[in-house]
């Protein structure tokens, strides 16, 4: 059984770096203990690479974009957007060395905002939610949230069901259901009646009746995909989390079909800050949580099982 103490270091996974209009320039970025430079090409594409150059260890930020590639300011040896080396001054193509090469990191531009995964040379897709088009939706203002606990404790709350009924009054009509069809991801669907006494709660079972179900998966232990459904209302969010030492912080996205009409942003906006606040409260109740493999309880047995999940990746 895996604990906050044993699971130290950040994880590997997506992790959200900015909005596109911040890369101006090769831009130096840090995620999970990993050195990257990202930068646009002329395509308009972004790239990710590591944040050096393997000749003499110059600072990558500072190298020229000639076309797609990245020119190294020092020496200038060129590297295409796949990490390899293409041209050193004086030199011909047969002579250039075999270190000469770029580790690269898979990285995606949606709604706007850029996200890289940590893990090197390996070909990976971001997340999005089942049998739907990431370009059909449009994205709400991102929210930050902070918490004073463990990265690993925000994500495994929804596998928490006593919490889940005491805490936000939401009570399961059906057993849960538990994803473990991919080795990267963990996913639990739970079916509830809303029981909260806050306005938000009376609002939602007022125009769309009790009824609930979450849809609710964790990719990699840091990026949470959570699809709410109360009658015909839908609520997508996306949560990138990021470890901050012994605390964390995550950015929140809520997404909605894309409509152009002013009303359709508004009530987006509405749906995100509602979507804040729920979490913010979270975070409070969660302030300092730990979750320890000796003090465990009976009803405890789908956190136990997330947490040894965590530790196989």
């Amino acid at each position: 059984m895996a604990s906050a103490q044993i699971l130290k270091s950040s994880p590997h996974g997506w992790y959200y770096i900015g909005a596109s209009k911040s890369i101006q320039a090769p831009k130096f970025v840090t995620v999970a203990e990993e050195e990257i430079v990202v930068y646009r090409g002329e395509n308009g594409h972004f790239y990710a690479v590591q944040s050096r150059c393997p000749h003499m260890g110059a600072a990558l930020n500072k190298a020229k974009v000639r076309g797609n590639s990245l020119q190294c300011s020092l020496h200038q040896w060129t590297y295409n957007n796949q990490g390899k080396c293409t041209g050193i001054p004086g030199s011909t193509q047969e002579s250039i060395p075999e270190f000469a090469k770029l580790d690269v990191y898979s990285i995606e531009e949606r709604h706007g905002h850029l996200f890289v995964h940590s893990k090197r040379n390996e070909v990976r897709t971001l997340p999005f939610f089942q049998n739907e088009n990431p370009n059909d939706y449009s994205c709400a203002h991102v929210r930050l949230l902070k918490g004073n606990n463990h990265w690993s404790v925000p994500a495994a709350n929804a596998f928490d069901l006593a919490h889940f009924e005491y805490v936000h009054h939401r009570k399961p009509t059906a057993p849960p259901i538990i994803d473990k069809s991919e080795q990267q991801k963990r996913g639990i669907k739970l079916q509830y009646e809303i029981l909260g006494k806050e306005a938000a709660d009376k609002w939602l079972v007022k125009k769309y009746g009790k009824n609930a179900q979450l849809d609710y998966t964790v990719y990699e232990g840091n990026l949470i995909v959570a699809k709410t459904t109360v009658g015909k209302f839908t609520n997508h969010m996306m949560v990138f989390i990021e470890a901050e030492g012994d605390k964390w912080k995550a950015w929140l996205f809520v997404l909605s079909k894309t409509n152009n009409h002013l009303l359709s942003k508004i009530k987006n906006e509405i749906s995100a800050y509602f979507s804040y606040q729920f979490f913010a409260k979270e975070c409070l109740e969660l302030d300092g949580v730990t979750i320890s493999p000796e003090r465990l309880g009976p009803k405890d047995e789908l956190l136990r099982d997330y947490m040894n999940w965590l530790t196989t990746l």
